[in-house]
């Protein structure tokens, strides 16, 4: 019911995609590889892509964990049809309309095609298959770029699903984690089981998007699910948020340090530089995730008139973002412009015309549906 919306859920979600728009408008200009690049970087930059990509999706895939809690709880036997409807809909409808131009773009800017885009998209099969990763979720990020998180959230969804649905249970687990979230740090529980699969299964499939990183961001997503169950977890992070604050601090310096000091660290040898990484990694994302979650819980439990519009349109601006900025920013880094410039204005403009397009989308129930949004239902005539 209307009185019982945690509200500061719906803002921490806004927040942490909104982040993600303004990661992705960063990204022309740090000194790490990406689609398409400035001329001129920045260090600045670097550190805010580095200090952030340690746990930007952690959080948001926490926050999708408890998402979940209250959808599966409404939503009952249509929850998995709502699932498909929600994420693996738009992922498809994604790489059919949204992604094309981004590749493409990305095509030409480094030299790869020299042709129109619908000569591209006749050769398009031929580049996806080109290098290809075999049997790995690596796929979802070839095929769905930055909309890879739908295709992970769903498979995600379907394989907890039984353990999800054993937490809300009474039962032996249950029971133990109900206790374990009566102590002050009883959450850190979940951070040692992350530390470990993550030593266990990171060296074993490293890649960007393999099963390594999706056991890590699903420890999160079940977190999220979890806090909202044991209501104990909820109240730790609210409690402890500064405790969290400072290892955070501590954590994200030690592994920005140790990737300065080994630029092949992110090459996966095997060394103790490498597992020491991963123990700082893990800390880092797990307090900066436990620390906004607690922060929004002081700060952000309180109503908007554009919460509710916000919250809706999301989901459309998530899966457009990336595209409109890659394309905006094609034509804004040839400018005769300083990097603070090229920023702000790439941002604005993006946001801008994301904002029309979204406009024209939530109108059309077609295109709702292929944006993951529930139809407009006509109203009957008296």
């Amino acid at each position: 019911t209307q009185k019982e919306r945690l509200y500061y859920l719906d803002w921490l979600r806004i927040l942490a995609f909104g982040l993600l728009f303004v990661f992705h408008t960063i990204r022309f200009f740090d000194h790490f590889p990406w689609l398409v690049k400035n001329d001129e970087q920045s260090i600045l930059a670097s550190f805010i892509v580095g200090f952030t990509h340690g746990w930007r999706m952690h959080l948001i895939f926490f926050i999708s964990g408890v998402g979940t809690y209250f959808a599966l709880k409404s939503r009952k036997k249509l929850f998995v049809k709502d699932r498909f409807k929600r994420l693996l809909v738009p992922f498809i409808a994604g790489i059919i309309l949204i992604i094309p131009p981004q590749k493409f773009t990305e095509a030409i800017f480094n030299g790869w095609f020299n042709g129109s885009i619908w000569e591209y998209i006749k050769a398009y099969t031929s580049f996806i298959m080109k290098d290809h990763p075999g049997f790995s979720l690596q796929w979802t990020g070839r095929l769905g770029y930055h909309i890879w998180y739908l295709a992970f959230l769903f498979v995600m969804t379907l394989v907890s699903l039984p353990l999800l649905k054993a937490l809300s249970k009474k039962n032996m687990l249950s029971r133990f984690l109900g206790k374990v979230a009566e102590k002050r740090f009883g959450i850190l529980a979940f951070l040692l089981g992350i530390i470990v699969l993550d030593l266990i299964i990171r060296p074993l499939f490293p890649e960007y998007l393999n099963w390594g990183d999706f056991v890590n961001y699903g420890m999160y997503f079940i977190l999220g699910y979890a806090c909202m169950v044991f209501k104990g977890f909820t109240i730790s992070q609210k409690r402890n948020i500064y405790v969290y604050l400072i290892t955070g601090v501590f954590s994200s310096a030690t592994s920005l340090y140790l990737f300065y000091e080994n630029p092949g660290l992110h090459e996966y040898k095997i060394d103790n530089i490498f597992y020491l990484n991963i123990i700082a990694s893990a800390i880092a994302a797990f307090s900066w995730v436990m620390f906004f979650f607690g922060l929004s819980q002081r700060k952000l439990n309180f109503d908007h008139k554009f919460r509710s519009a916000l919250n809706i349109g999301i989901l459309p601006f998530y899966i457009l973002h990336q595209t409109v900025i890659v394309i905006i920013g094609y034509y804004v880094i040839s400018l005769e412009l300083g990097i603070l410039n090229k920023f702000l204005l790439i941002l604005s403009t993006s946001f801008l015309a994301i904002i029309l397009a979204y406009q024209i989308i939530r109108r059309i129930n077609v295109l709702r549906v292929g944006f993951g949004m529930k139809r407009i239902k006509k109203r009957r005539r008296a």
